[in-house]
């Protein structure tokens, strides 16, 4: 039987008029990212069958799902499972320590890292490739996307000068540290955060000549939001209460100067911080902006928008606006009122996989060994797909919205990443094609264990049937399924709104 090359893949799904009528396929070939921008969320998804309440859950909670994933979660039951998901894990779970082991480089500390000769390319790349490798393999999936979450929303650039070195010290103990505590203890870390006194200029603010630069970023990227109620006049005194904040020439983490600290009184807000204040003028400012409404909506807003729909409604902002004040910025219990809201079981397949997303999900689908796990060649495809891990150079992070992403380029990677398992059956992982095959009796069986695996939901029921035409009139056989027919399956579903929508 002749094998399906990349070719004659990738031909099928532009040339056949049912695939074509997916919904993000049809935007691809209208033109790419204008034609999908101008349709609302909506419309590219009324026609898929609705998720079940947990497998929605589960999809919007994860990187990656699988059926066994989704087998777990109806053990543990629905509180069950987000009460085992909200748990920060144990840096000695197995598979962390083998992260280390992996990517050494990410877990020396400060000055260590300096002392050895570590170099700032060493540790960018490491500590992307671990990125993906944890967003990939570990259980604690939830844990993983918020660090994901919170990496984007305090945005610091993994490249430039001692950058990389200092962005070691960040990812372990400021974001993941806090990504599951408080925000007021989370944006304090940050603030003293060796990386984003570099990356903000916030070493270069003393008295002699204050530097405004950290002061309206957390003002505008990491607290109030731009129509968060702060002035011109605000960003200049908060610009003050920083000045000394600075990063030891030995030990390389965060140390106060007071030589170089306008020590005079600043108003903030309506706030008065009185003179003499110190380092806790900086502190006192954080807590301001912590407690501040602006602040509980702004935060409120991207984690909907992360979690629930590029458009979240404004019921659902308010209502986690509400919880945040109310628990003073605990995060488990704001996600935690999140995933119970009415709003998030009604936007099922209203986001779009990112890139990284998508990769992880691809990787942990396919039950690829990670014992041979090529992070290297895998940072390759997410260059191409334009999201490297901790590389957006903006302070604003990650777009969020499908609209950055879901264009022709984007769409076409995703749609080589499914041909290049149909290439190259080893890809896929012989486990997923002999269990499909071994377990159906004809084609049709073969497309619903397939997308159990894949996508853990039914088809429509046209889609069902466009598979089983197409796997039986690409590769025909004149018996049972064959391994050949479950690589083109798989292929097609990877490259379907039904692998690609959360």
């Amino acid at each position: 039987m002749e094998a399906m090359d990349r070719r004659r893949f990738i031909g099928l799904l532009g040339s056949t008029p049912a695939l074509a009528a997916w919904p993000l396929l049809a935007a691809c070939q209208e033109g790419g990212r204008s034609a999908v921008a101008a349709q609302p969320a909506a419309s590219t998804t009324a026609t898929l069958p609705p998720a079940d309440p947990l497998s929605h859950l589960l999809r919007r909670t994860r990187f990656a799902t699988t059926q066994a994933d989704l087998t777990r979660a109806r053990e543990l039951g629905l509180q069950g499972y987000l009460d085992e998901q909200l748990s920060v894990p144990s840096s000695l779970d197995l598979i962390y320590l083998e992260a280390d082991a992996r990517y050494p480089v990410t877990a020396l500390p400060p000055p260590v890292n300096l002392a050895i000769n570590v170099t700032p390319q060493q540790a960018t790349q490491q500590l992307s490739e671990r990125t993906l490798f944890l967003a990939a393999y570990s259980d604690a999936q939830l844990y993983e996307l918020v660090v994901d979450f919170w990496t984007n929303h305090f945005n610091i650039e993994n490249v430039t000068g001692e950058l990389p070195l200092h962005k070691l010290y960040d990812d372990r103990q400021v974001i993941r540290a806090h990504a599951l505590g408080t925000f007021g203890e989370l944006l304090l870390a940050s603030a003293r955060s060796p990386a984003m006194l570099e990356y903000l200029d916030a070493v270069n603010n003393v008295a002699s000549g204050p530097n405004e630069n950290y002061a309206r970023e957390l003002m505008e990227l990491h607290t109030l939001g731009v129509d968060g109620g702060y002035t011109e006049q605000d960003v200049r005194e908060v610009a003050r209460c920083f000045t000394g904040w600075a990063i030891n020439g030995l030990t390389r983490v965060f140390e106060f100067q007071a030589a170089n600290h306008d020590d005079g009184e600043k108003q903030v807000l309506g706030h008065v911080i009185p003179a003499g204040g110190g380092v806790t003028d900086g502190e006192k400012v954080l807590q301001i902006l912590a407690e501040h409404p602006s602040t509980a909506r702004f935060i409120a807003t991207k984690l909907a928008r992360r979690f629930v729909s590029d458009s979240p409604p404004d019921s659902l902002v308010t209502t986690l606006a509400g919880e945040f004040t109310r628990t003073r910025g605990d995060i488990p219990a704001v996600l935690r009122r999140l995933f119970s809201a009415e709003e998030f079981f009604a936007a099922a397949d209203d986001k779009f996989r990112r890139p990284l997303e998508f990769v992880a999900h691809l990787l942990r689908n396919t039950r690829a060994d990670r014992l041979g796990f090529d992070s290297a060649s895998m940072l390759n495809v997410l260059s191409r797909m334009g999201q490297i891990p901790h590389r957006w150079f903006p302070p604003d992070g990650f777009p969020d919205r499908a609209s950055h992403w879901m264009n022709t380029s984007v769409l076409l990677e995703y749609w080589n990443q499914a041909a290049e398992l149909v290439e190259n059956t080893d890809t896929l992982g012989r486990s997923v094609v002999t269990d499909a095959v071994n377990s159906s009796t004809d084609v049709d069986e073969l497309v619903d264990v397939l997308a159990s695996q894949f996508v853990q939901r039914p088809l429509r029921e046209s889609d069902r049937q466009l598979l089983s035409m197409l796997a039986r009139t690409a590769l025909p056989a004149e018996t049972a399924p064959t391994a050949e027919q479950a690589v083109l399956v798989a292929g097609l579903l990877i490259a379907s709104p039904y692998f690609s929508l959360r």
